[in-house]
């Protein structure tokens, strides 16, 4: 497991972030896929924890008729974050949620639990702020889904050609305070161990260090929609570079 930034303080990372400035979000298609996997979200108290500047909580109020609430530990997110309908809290989100126990029908944390010195301290967190039986959205980059690159990458010693064939919050090349590189096992066994049920995975963006090769990147957007189709067939999620899953709260 590859990681950077864990010998930080909270106060670095967050500071850290706020210099990070407005940066854009995981765009709108990766967002439709997140809430689609959330089911029907009408009339529930939903929570996006780690929720950035608000962009999944917005799209959601789109769609949906549903109290939004949403958790980040830099105030300048925060501010930008809330708006009509949607209420944000500042807090350190890996220490605690600032919400009362059993509060939310279905929680979302997209691209969240890599940034977090202590992920499994995190996840209990969404856990009691989560109503039994509800549900909890996670999303978390696949070292897995760049292999052999992630394998090699350490080895090379010149940055540029490690960002060809790298994701760009890689712990090698990442401008985050703080990142780490989880394989599809160690995603598991964190979701498991956390006391979380599996009840679905799915995967996005399969083999996406195509996407950057000469030859490829010309080549591959024309079959991608195969590949996605057929690799949940054959189990193949280990290999996208997505991880989405939806947890049950026992």
């Amino acid at each position: 497991m590859l990681k950077t930034g864990h010998d930080l303080t909270d106060e670095e990372i967050s500071e850290r972030y706020e210099k990070l400035g407005h940066r854009g979000g995981l765009g709108t298609e990766f967002n439709a896929r997140v809430i689609r996997l959330a089911g029907d979200l009408s009339g529930k108290k939903v929570l996006d924890a780690g929720c950035g500047f608000g962009d999944l909580l917005r799209q959601i109020r789109e769609s949906w008729n549903c109290e939004l609430y949403g958790a980040d530990f830099a105030a300048s997110r925060v501010a930008v974050a809330e708006g009509e309908g949607i209420m944000i809290k500042a807090a350190n989100i890996q220490r605690h949620l600032p919400f009362e126990d059993r509060f939310f029908d279905v929680a979302f944390s997209t691209e969240v639990i890599e940034h977090l010195k202590d992920p499994g301290a995190f996840l209990a967190e969404l856990r009691r702020v989560t109503r039994k039986e509800g549900k909890i959205v996670l999303t978390i980059p696949n070292a897995t889904g760049f292999v052999p690159f992630s394998w090699v990458a350490p080895y090379i010693p010149i940055r540029r050609i490690r960002e060809t064939f790298l994701p760009y919050e890689h712990p090698l090349i990442t401008d985050q305070p703080i990142d780490t590189c989880y394989t599809y096992g160690e995603i598991i066994d964190l979701i498991r161990g956390s006391g979380l049920t599996i009840l679905k995975i799915e995967g996005w963006r399969y083999f996406r260090y195509l996407f950057a090769l000469p030859l490829a990147r010309t080549l591959y957007p024309g079959i991608y929609p195969w590949v996605e189709r057929w690799m949940p067939l054959i189990k193949g999620e280990r290999m996208a570079y997505n991880l989405m899953f939806l947890c049950g709260n026992p």
